[in-house]
């Protein structure tokens, strides 16, 4: 009898669930490979970002280009089914019931898939035997292979009022945190998750008015028109004869990229449109849904090509990709559905979102004083909507702390943990680990922008093919 192979998987969103859907799909797999896949109850199936919650906190891609598999219109065949009136941009909630029916679907056809309502508290690695042990609920298990999808690292406390009363370190699920909250009410943010927590305080929770602090004011683009974008000088084909010594030089890349946008007909100066007032800004990208559109669809387009090259980089080359050119890509690159940038337009323009740039510092007295260069703000509670870290060191709670302190991880300088090019954790320890894979926001600094779910379910297909092979390596 073959020996029974024991997988941990350590997270059940989109990527832990697209993971075990293709190993389970291979033809390779058979009855003795085993797998547990854990996470807490609330988020099983669907991850933080789609658990259940307000219906007014939208996809930002259109649902019939988010699918948890290779079928781009699953899950818009699922809305179908499910009985859902159709429309482009739907609730993140009904994409997290899609998941969870997947899931659900995976646990009930596969006898060796088990799901697991528990949080990892900690993980040890043997190197004689090559085992790992997870220790959860005072139980303590050995797996031959686990693989690290946890998601998002811990939200960012940029102004350092953790413990404050009133302040709100992470507002999701916003029905259940928000809905209580009373007064003059300040979001620390103004990106996708500022957005949602907006439009819930305004669109049902009914509050007048709401202050939006951030440094720069910034909110993501605007989604502009669909175009089908072929490229021509940005290719696999042609980076590949640029690589020498598995380096890829920046000057190459930017080059093709460049000719890129000259063929396709777009506009460089468009990644320099921004003025610096929020309102105007939006109002420009809904005056030009084709030229934007061009230019978001040309990023959406070479994304997997992006990260696929960000591997080939050297240190400095990756260090001036990260200061001169991301931001210029990372605005453009998850853009807002066009009638949630007009419900903001309509909102700043009868003043029930102040907008607030610059902001300097935040101190807690009686209430949550805020300064700019040249105001003090006066708020009774503040959400964080800053976003999760990307390092690793500041997310010092949880699993991720665990495995730190055993150096089973190790943190990359760009960003997550340190992996190599097939996903494979890299110990400070004990050197690369080829039965323990880590993919998703854990691998930041690794996968260029490559958190998107189509490219989540592309790297989870690599992943489950490199299981297989180290597999195949130990028979």
């Amino acid at each position: 009898m073959d020996k029974i192979i024991r997988t941990a998987v350590i997270g059940a969103g989109i990527t832990g669930i697209s993971v075990v859907n293709h190993i389970v799909q291979d033809t390779r797999y058979n009855e003795n490979i085993h797998i547990d896949i854990f996470d807490s109850k609330s988020r099983f199936g669907k991850g933080r970002p789609y658990q259940q919650d307000s219906d007014s906190l939208l996809l930002n891609i259109p649902a019939d280009e988010m699918s948890a598999s290779q079928n781009d219109t699953d899950f818009k065949e699922w809305l179908v089914r499910a009985g859902y009136v159709y429309q482009t941009f739907t609730s993140r909630r009904k994409f997290g019931e899609y998941t969870s029916a997947l899931m659900a679907s995976i646990v009930k056809t596969y006898e060796n898939v088990q799901q697991i309502h528990s949080n990892i508290e900690a993980v040890t690695f043997e190197p004689n035997e090559q085992l790992y042990t997870l220790y959860y609920d005072g139980r303590e298990e050995k797996y031959d292979y686990v693989f690290l999808v946890i998601g998002q690292l811990d939200y960012s406390d940029p102004y350092k009022l953790t413990g404050e009363t009133r302040y709100i370190h992470d507002p999701y699920p916003v029905e259940q945190t928000l809905h209580h909250i009373k007064g003059e009410i300040g979001i620390l943010g103004s990106g996708l998750s500022a957005i949602d927590c907006v439009r819930y305080l305004l669109m049902e929770k009914g509050e007048e008015k709401v202050h939006m602090f951030s440094r720069s004011g910034e909110m993501p683009s605007v989604r502009g028109n669909s175009f089908d974008i072929t490229p021509v000088y940005f290719t696999p084909e042609n980076l590949d004869r640029m690589t020498v010594n598995d380096e890829i030089p920046l000057e190459g890349i930017v080059d093709l990229f460049i000719k890129e946008m000259e063929t396709q007909h777009i506009d460089s100066s468009l990644f320099y449109r921004r003025s610096g007032d929020t309102l105007k800004d939006l109002k420009y990208d809904l005056a030009h849904p084709d030229e934007i559109g061009r230019l978001q669809y040309l990023i959406i387009r070479l994304n997997p090509i992006f990260s696929d090259i960000f591997l080939k980089l050297s240190r400095s080359d990756k260090s001036r990709f990260m200061e001169q050119y991301h931001p210029l890509i990372d605005e453009n690159h998850s853009p807002m559905p066009r009638r949630v940038a007009e419900e903001l337009v309509r909102w700043i323009e009868t003043g029930r979102i102040n907008v607030v740039d610059d902001i300097r510092n935040i101190e807690k007295k009686d209430k949550f004083l805020v300064r700019d260069d040249l105001h003090l703000y006066t708020v009774d509670t503040i959400i964080n909507a800053t976003g999760p870290v990307k390092r690793i060191s500041e997310d010092d709670h949880g699993i991720i702390a665990a495995l730190r302190e055993h150096f089973i991880i190790g943190e990359d300088s760009f960003g997550g943990i340190l992996v190599n090019d097939s996903h494979n954790v890299i110990s400070p320890k004990f050197g690369t680990l080829n039965d323990m894979y880590a993919l998703g926001h854990l691998t930041f600094g690794a996968d260029y922008m490559a958190n998107t779910v189509k490219l989540l379910v592309r790297n989870a297909a690599k992943l489950s093919n490199q299981f297989f092979l180290q597999l195949d390596t130990k028979k």
